[in-house]
């Protein structure tokens, strides 16, 4: 067994809604934990470095922890937004402790699935699929909802709004959600438009749960939007491959809800996830403490 070289091991997970820190001891008791706003390396470097160091400072001070103890640690960070080596080292030279800086696809992987072999995916506004397999880690899309994202809340909300403008031009018969979308917005398809066109990501996401609850009422519009991301969910399978004793797991708060239009050969694959993106940043900071 290797022995641990730190005493205090932090993990850093900076999300799109909110930055998230815990402080543990080498016993793995975490001892601190705090907070703070959003944290995309891509739209923000400056408030994301902040956002950082404004959670880290909530928890050192939740686990009584001095700036000097502070900078014994190591971190590892799983950070939104981060696409090259550059945009790493600048949130790196900007810890206080050694710190290791990533995308939080990599810790999200690691939280969810620890030491097992398979397959995560992970959908909410967003979508993440990734793989681990004897410590390779590989990953199909998730290039951001202009281009990528497929079957997640906001591809659903997006998708769900351009049907409904086909419906409206007579390209398709109308369905009690096509009714509904219309209807929220005042029967008129120019404030469809006039919505899409400023919509954050997570504005339309919250149309999401319109598309599955019509699902479960077998709306035929809403089950074409499901069947066509499903689809997209068992190729991203079956490219990364998903090995025999490898486990899948569905998490996010929509991930669950394809369980069910999830191949059969695929679903028999299925686990609960050991852990969050959070658990896999303090996972990564023990293994470089041990190191």
């Amino acid at each position: 067994m290797v022995e641990m070289t730190r005493t205090h091991f932090i993990g850093i997970d900076g999300g799109g809604t909110g930055c998230r820190v815990a402080i543990a001891v080498s016993s793995g008791e975490v001892i601190g934990r705090g907070e703070s706003g959003a944290a995309n390396a891509t739209t923000d470097m400056d408030a994301t470095i902040r956002h950082i160091l404004d959670a880290l400072a909530e928890a050192a001070d939740d686990a009584g922890l001095p700036e000097p103890e502070l900078a014994k640690a190591v971190a590892h960070a799983g950070v939104a937004g981060v696409l090259s080596d550059e945009q790493s080292q600048k949130i790196e030279d900007a810890m206080p402790m050694a710190t290791t800086v990533t995308e939080d696809c990599v810790t999200a992987l690691h939280g969810a699935l620890g030491k097992r072999d398979g397959i995560l995916i992970s959908l909410g506004t967003g979508t993440l699929i990734g793989q681990s397999r004897k410590g390779h880690q590989s990953f199909i899309g998730g290039w951001g909802l202009k281009l990528s994202d497929q079957a997640s809340a906001g591809w659903l909300g997006k998708t769900l709004l351009s049907e409904v403008l086909m419906i409206h031009d007579g390209l398709a018969p109308p369905t009690a959600l096509s009714r509904d979308v219309m209807h929220q917005f005042g029967g008129d398809p120019k404030a469809i438009v006039t919505f899409a066109a400023a919509a954050a990501p997570s504005e339309l996401a919250a149309l999401a749960p319109k598309v599955t609850e019509a699902a479960g009422k077998s709306d035929p519009l809403a089950l074409s939007l499901m069947q066509t991301a499903a689809t997209y969910l068992s190729d991203a399978i079956d490219t990364l491959g998903l090995g025999r004793k490898e486990v899948l797991c569905l998490t996010g708060g929509l991930g669950p809800r394809y369980t069910n239009w999830l191949l059969p050969n695929h679903r028999k694959h299925l686990a609960d996830p050991e852990g969050n993106a959070l658990d896999g940043s303090l996972r990564l900071a023990f293994e470089a403490g041990a190191s």
